[in-house]
């Protein structure tokens, strides 16, 4: 990801230009056909640098975003723009990038990746990846840890506010969960959830869920 600075600022810059100049379609597409290309042009100039073409992520701690649920990718960057997510990457780069976004640019970024096809998976070490697939379906009761597949689904998929795992960076995700374990990123209902994981309990997720 570029770092803050003169070259990212000019990103920043170009790209809500790009955003604005959508506004000079809405007395001909209307502003619902207006936002929505306004907001694959800037997905397609700025999102691209750290998410990928279509979606797919190159860099390993940034995620995919293709396929992923609408209702949790608003969310995310309401809270981006809202400055309420609060984990390091979220402030060094999405408050910048998310703090111009109106609503209606937020709810087409949504739809325009939701609608992309998912990123394939990577397989995993056949030994990691069964006790993942273990821990996701039934976690565990010995523990108290509740299976990951009762909110996510049993595929992985997501559901509205609860999103696709299936596919993820794996070093995404043991990142993201090492966060909210630890309350650099703040998500109280995941807190709960995933407190009693150790480090090998979130390495074999993350290897079972990016395998998929």
């Amino acid at each position: 990801m570029v770092r803050v600075g003169q070259t990212f600022a000019s990103l920043i810059t170009a790209a809500m230009l790009l955003v604005c100049s959508g506004a000079a379609l809405a007395q001909m597409k209307g502003i619902e056909a207006s936002d929505r290309e306004a907001a694959k042009r800037l997905a397609d100039y700025l999102c691209t640098t750290c998410h990928g073409a279509e979606g797919h992520s190159k860099f390993p701690l940034y995620p995919h975003l293709a396929g992923q649920q609408t209702a949790y990718l608003e969310a995310q960057l309401h809270a981006f723009r809202a400055k309420t997510r609060g984990d390091q990457e979220a402030h060094d780069y999405m408050w910048g990038i998310a703090g111009n976004l109106n609503d209606n640019i937020i709810k087409g970024l949504a739809e325009y990746y939701s609608a992309l096809k998912p990123a394939a998976g990577k397989p995993g070490a056949a030994k990691d990846v069964a006790a993942g697939k273990a821990l996701f379906e039934k976690g565990d009761a010995t523990r108290g840890v509740a299976p990951c597949a009762a909110c996510h689904g049993l595929a992985a998929e997501g559901l509205s506010i609860f999103p696709r795992l299936a596919g993820q960076q794996g070093q995404y995700l043991a990142r993201q969960l090492t966060q909210m374990q630890t309350k650099l990123r703040d998500s109280p209902i995941m807190h709960g959830v995933i407190k009693d994981l150790n480090l090998d309990d979130i390495l074999v997720l993350s290897i079972y869920l990016q395998s998929l």
